[in-house]
Order: structure tokens, then C-alpha cells, then sequence
């Protein structure tokens, strides 16, 4: 992303009253001017480019993405309060990671009301900007090498690389509504100059059943998904595992490249609310209908649970049907995370407390 003030000297941001992001709350005047005459040497990416989407869209949350690797380090004094107030956390450990589904300790109880399981990692490749910095080059150079890499995936993995461009709006909208696609003119990313170039790189990857399925240049490179219908989140977290190895394996073979990884942030993501494992393991599962939002959320803030509509982070509900996943994402490994979404349903649907 170009910072708009090229050529000239930065200002400081124009935060208003309306802006609540924790982008705002973090870079005040005096650590903004120890961070304006930085920028990265991957991407230039400057101080004012990491939290232009929080400034353009006064509702954002978070309010901040990375351009590349480098703005964790470079600008580590803003980034480290923001993850330790998202991630709820004193002291950033070091990550470790658990990919083995055989350390699961339990699985959901109750299966009735559970419609559908899913898990998904966000990854980006070392030595490439990350999608708010990246050239229009690298970019489909990024697609380039990850298309000859998914088509490495074998068996149950195995599917085809989809242009986003290639796509029918029918198909696109069919492919929304069932969960597997992306959508298009987001505001927080466009903000961000994610979407620079749209549709231009990005794509989609699926198996036959579509339970296997990667995106590729939409917030982050990769967006690794695993999903089916029911409650199996063994089966399912096996698949994800299986699948995040072989992409390793073959990212190594083809272009000598690997995730982009620290030792304390994990897997570095665009957005700090997804440094960690990466990972966000989610149910859509239905709640009865005398139970309010406000007290299925209180209930699963105390189990360390997010309540999302079923089609995203900023959706509603519809029909008793919400989304229900881990919120942590850092400091712990996957199975950690997942145990704790395997938990969590087991508490809510099995403890007469909370229904």
C-alpha cells in the first residue's frame, strides 16, 4: 500500500470522537513520533499505512494491519499492546504448535445441534509483502507459486485452483452462500489497500466435496480451510493438519519459501488478531430461542468463546443459527484451542446453567 503521503512529511493521524479502534488507543502523539520517519524495507510501509483502515472507517474494532513481516519488529512498541489487549494476555510466550488430532482429550457430546464444523488457518509466505503492502507483481507472483503448490494436494486433498475473475457471479454468490467463498468489497481490508488490483490474484481452491478448500490473496495469502457437515472436529482438525503439512512441504520444494513465522507472535497475519496458531475452530450450531444473544454471549465469554452470525464477524444471526469459535488465537497450540470450542459446546449444551 502506498502511503497517500508521499513526497511529503506524514501527519499525524486524524483520529475523531467516533474512532474507537484499539489503533487509536495505542498511538498517541509521542509514540507516533518516535515511529514516523520508519518505514519497512519490503514494502515502505509506514506507521500511517498500518492504521489507515482504522482512520477511513471510525467503526473498526482493531484498526491496524501489517504490510509484511518486518511491521511486527520494526513497529513492535505499537503492535505489542494491541496483542496483548486482543489476545487477553500479560507476556507474549513463545508459540508452540500441536498439529496431531490424537491429542484431542474429548469430543462434542451433543451432536444434535450442531449443523456444521469448521477450522481454518491463515498463513503468509516468508519474504513476500503481506497483502496490504504487496506489489501488483508479487502478488501474482504469490498466486503463481501457491497455484503450483495446491496442485501438489493429493486424494482426499486433492481439487482445483478457481481464478476469482474465472467465476460467474451465480457461482461466486452460490459459493458466498455456502460458506466457501470470500466476499468481495470488504471495507476494512479495501481501507487497508487489500483489495488493491481486486480481483487480480485472488482464488479459490477446492476439493470435490468441498470440505478441503484454500483462498488465496484475500486478507492473507493463504487461508487454509477445513470444513464438513456435523460435529466430527476430529476428523475435521486431521484434515487441516494433513493439509497445512503437505502445502509446507511443497511451498519448500517449489520455491524454497515457508510460512512467515515468529517465536513469539506464531504465524505472522496481516491482522494481530490472528498472530498465534492462527487458527479459528467454529461450530454453527442452532440455540433455542429462549436464550437472548446478550446471555448466549455472556455465557460464552466465560468460556473463552466468540458469538458470530453464520456468514462472518460483522453478521447477524438468522433463525437460532449462530457461529460459536475459540477467541484466543496466541499463547497456546491448535489442539489447546480447539479443546477449548470442544469444551465450551460441551458446557453450553450439557449444563442446565446456561440453558
Amino acid at each position: 500500500m502506498a502511503c497517500p503521503q508521499i513526497g511529503a512529511a506524514l501527519q499525524y493521524p486524524t483520529w475523531t470522537s467516533r474512532h474507537h479502534c484499539l489503533g487509536r488507543t495505542v498511538l498517541n502523539q509521542d509514540l507516533w513520533v518516535k515511529l514516523k520517519d520508519k518505514k519497512t524495507s519490503l514494502t515502505d510501509f509506514t506507521i500511517n499505512d498500518v492504521v489507515q483502515s482504522g482512520v477511513e472507517v471510525p467503526s473498526s474494532r482493531v484498526g491496524v494491519y501489517a504490510g509484511d513481516e518486518e511491521c511486527y519488529r520494526l513497529y513492535s512498541n505499537f503492535f505489542e499492546p494491541i496483542i496483548k489487549e486482543y489476545h487477553g494476555i500479560d507476556e507474549i510466550p513463545s508459540q508452540v504448535s500441536n498439529l496431531n488430532p490424537r491429542h484431542l482429550a474429548s469430543v462434542i457430546l451433543n451432536e444434535k445441534p450442531i449443523i456444521s464444523t469448521r477450522c481454518r488457518v491463515v498463513r503468509n509466505l516468508s519474504g513476500y509483502g503481506f497483502p496490504a503492502g504487496i506489489s501488483r507483481e508479487n502478488r501474482l507472483e504469490v498466486e503463481s507459486v501457491l497455484m503450483t503448490v495446491l496442485d501438489d494436494l493429493e486424494d482426499d486433498l486433492g481439487g482445483k485452483y478457481y481464478p476469482y475473475e474465472s467465476l460467474t457471479s451465480p457461482e461466486k454468490d452460490k459459493l458466498v452462500m455456502g460458506g466457501y467463498l470470500f466476499q468481495d468489497n470488504d471495507k476494512y481490508q479495501t481501507a487497508a489497500g487489500i483489495s488493491q488490483h481486486w480481483p487480480e490474484g485472488r482464488g479459490i481452491f477446492y476439493n470435490k466435496a468441498k470440505t478441503f478448500l484454500v483462498w488465496v490473496n484475500e486478507e492473507d495469502h493463504l487461508r487454509i480451510i477445513s470444513m464438513q457437515k456435523g460435529a466430527d472436529v476430529q476428523q475435521v482438525f486431521d484434515r487441516l493438519c494433513r493439509g497445512i503439512n503437505a502445502i509446507n512441504k511443497a511451498l519448500l520444494k517449489h520455491a524454497q519459501t515457508e510460512f512467515a513465522f515468529h517465536k513469539q507472535y506464531g504465524y505472522l497475519s496481516s491482522c494481530p488478531t490472528n498472530l498465534g496458531t492462527g487458527m479459528r475452530a467454529s461450530v454453527h450450531v442452532t440455540v433455542p430461542s429462549s436464550l437472548s444473544d446478550v446471555q448466549l454471549k455472556n455465557a460464552c465469554r466465560q468460556l473463552g468463546l466468540d458469538v458470530r452470525g453464520r456468514h462472518g464477524e460483522t453478521s447477524e444471526a438468522k433463525g437460532g443459527v449462530y457461529d460459536l469459535s475459540n477467541r484466543q488465537r496466541l499463547g497456546r497450540t491448535e489442539v489447546e484451542l480447539l479443546q477449548t470450542l470442544v469444551d465450551g459446546i460441551n458446557s453450553l449444551y450439557n449444563t442446565s446453567a446456561h440453558l
